[in-house]
């Protein structure tokens, strides 16, 4: 209960100057890694730590912190979280040895910053003959850092151990279980060699003084460095000096290169690295201490990265990989594209390239056209036919009412596919907008298109499509078109016209003239068909006015109208 009270009175910040602390000692402890002691990105790191703490002290007394494997916790709030790195992270450095708590008192960054660090990269670096941070810690003994630990042998969870202790003899709360003694330190006084004597016997007699065990660790390490891909570090270390140096001349030189490495790492197809920049971009940008040049520059590379040369540079470079690029890492890249690149995205899908990235790329250009419909809108009216038929299968998944002024106007163009398919997106969209542009399409010349037509408005019953049906049906043209269009038309008539339209087909089926029936086989049958659909007592009686024809393809038309079609 005493933590969930500390806890909601911790005041925003506080936390956040905690956060910053924290985060500027992981970068420290990643520049001295990176740098030697004469290095000026050091040293500006190790400024930065000092910085970041002053301001700590401004509000807090001391500084406790729980070590968890991937996050540090204060008062029982995350405030620190690195799984990105996994094994290379500040939090399971100092929980792989033990600790799970370490607390800073004030002047901990004037006196025991640098050594604490040393520490901790010589306890990164350490072999299993090397002693481990906790005994690093105890021998240093610093006077403004105090741990607590478990001990490997019997896990007992130890008091903060703090400068003023005797090691080893510590004073405890009642109930608590004693502090755990390094067992590098357990070895009585006056036992063993005198200090800096060298015996043989701590030494193999083998002629390289290796056994099999230190022989595969060498073989491990040697390996491991040989294959660990070292550029994340390098973008690591730009992104550190960006940070800590504030000369316009290193700032200018890092986002030059920083820019140039994402054109290579595009071109190369090391697309996690590219996503990996511009996330880091993003997350440098919002830091207070960067100048307005470097934050307008890091806001820049997604609109380089989105620049349509580049853009088709990457998607040819994916049509010629052999290798399927892993979805994820494509559509995370593609999610930080600007608007400008959904033009070459559109031209790529509508040239039906059957690449294994194609999903992928279909998802992003997807989520970026749904927030951006105007430049989706402007890409029907392009004059490349490729770009109109990527725009147009996206519109069709959207199904945005938005891009319905400019599918109408696609109903004019002269391609006759491209009419065909913007009815198809037009049914699909399917509102009252949309359904009043298909109508215009029922005059069409095209005769795909106006059976495509007839199919959308009859599957979606827009009765106001009914007047220009109606007209269709009286036309002399229709009279001489081929069975499959008189069927379509008729049949979205029958769906929609109800009792209203039984004359006008009762007319066509059952009308005679001085030779016979006045209309052909074809129009009676497709009328029959039409009034099956209505279904209607009255249209049963019109049906059955022509059940006795001598005409074998009308009666065989009226009798399944008559039973429902089956």
């Amino acid at each position: 209960m005493t933590t969930a009270v500390h806890e909601s009175t911790l005041s925003p910040q506080a936390i956040s100057a905690v956060e910053d602390a924290l985060r500027a000692l992981s970068k420290a402890l990643r520049a001295v890694q990176l740098y030697l002691p004469n290095n000026p990105a050091r040293g500006q790191a190790l400024e930065i730590v000092r910085q970041a703490f002053a301001k700590v002290w401004a509000r807090e007394p001391m500084l406790e912190i729980q070590v968890q494997e991937s996050s540090f916790l204060w008062e029982g709030r995350p405030v620190f979280h690195d799984a990105e790195r996994a094994s290379e992270s500040l939090p399971w450095l100092l929980y792989r040895d033990g600790l799970r708590a370490i607390a800073f008192q004030p002047g901990c960054e004037a006196q025991d910053l640098e050594t604490l660090l040393t520490l901790l990269q010589r306890a990164r670096a350490a072999t299993t003959d090397d002693d481990d941070l906790v005994t690093m810690l105890w021998v240093a003994d610093l006077g403004h850092v105090t741990y607590r630990y478990v001990d490997a042998g019997n896990g007992v969870e130890p008091m903060l151990m703090s400068s003023g202790d005797r090691p080893g003899v510590a004073s405890f709360a009642p109930g608590q279980a004693p502090l755990a003694v390094p067992p590098a330190e357990t070895q009585p006084p006056g036992e063993g060699p005198p200090d800096g004597r060298v015996r043989v016997e701590d030494f193999d007699t083998t002629l390289y003084f290796l056994d099999q065990r230190e022989t595969t660790y060498l073989q491990d390490e040697l390996r491991r460095e040989y294959t660990e891909d070292q550029r994340r570090l390098v973008l690591a270390s730009l992104f550190d000096i960006l940070e800590t140096r504030p000369e316009p001349e290193a700032q200018d030189e890092v986002l030059s290169i920083l820019d140039q490495l994402v054109l290579e790492f595009l071109t190369l197809g090391d697309y996690e690295l590219v996503a990996y920049v511009l996330r880091e971009a993003a997350t440098a940008a919002r830091r207070s201490n960067m100048s307005d040049m470097v934050v307008q520059a890091l806001q820049a590379l997604p609109g380089r990265l989105s620049e349509p040369s580049v853009v088709a540079q990457l998607l040819h470079a994916l049509d010629e990989s052999t290798r399927t690029p892993v979805a994820s890492l494509l559509e995370s890249l593609f999610t930080e594209l600007r608007p400008e690149a959904l033009e070459p995205l559109v031209m790529w899908l509508g040239s039906a390239s059957a690449s294994p990235a194609r999903a992928s790329i279909e998802r992003a250009s997807l989520r970026l056209a749904g927030a951006h419909t105007a430049e989706l809108n402007r890409l029907l009216e392009h004059p490349k036919e490729a770009v109109v038929r990527g725009a147009l299968r996206l519109v069709g998944q959207l199904g945005t009412a938005a891009a319905v002024p400019g599918l109408a106007r696609l109903l004019r163009v002269a391609d006759t596919q491209i009419r065909a398919e913007a009815v198809g997106v037009l049914a699909d969209i399917g509102s009252p907008s949309a359904l009043q542009a298909l109508e215009r399409a029922i005059e069409d010349a095209d005769r795909d298109v106006r059976v495509a037509t007839y199919r959308a408005i009859g599957t979606r019953k827009h009765a106001g499509a009914l007047p220009r049906l109606l007209d269709a049906i009286r036309r002399k043209d229709t009279r001489a078109a081929d069975l499959g269009e008189k069927m379509a038309l008729f049949e979205a008539f029958g769906a929609m016209c109800g009792n209203s339209g039984v004359n006008e087909l009762d007319t066509l089926l059952n009308a005679r003239g001085l030779l016979g029936a006045r209309e052909n086989a074809e129009v009676r049958a497709c009328a029959a068909r039409a009034l099956g659909l209505i279904g209607t007592p009255v249209a049963m009686n019109a049906l059955q006015r022509a059940a006795d024809t001598r005409d074998v393809v009308v009666r065989n038309a009226v009798a399944r109208a008559m039973r429902g079609g089956q």
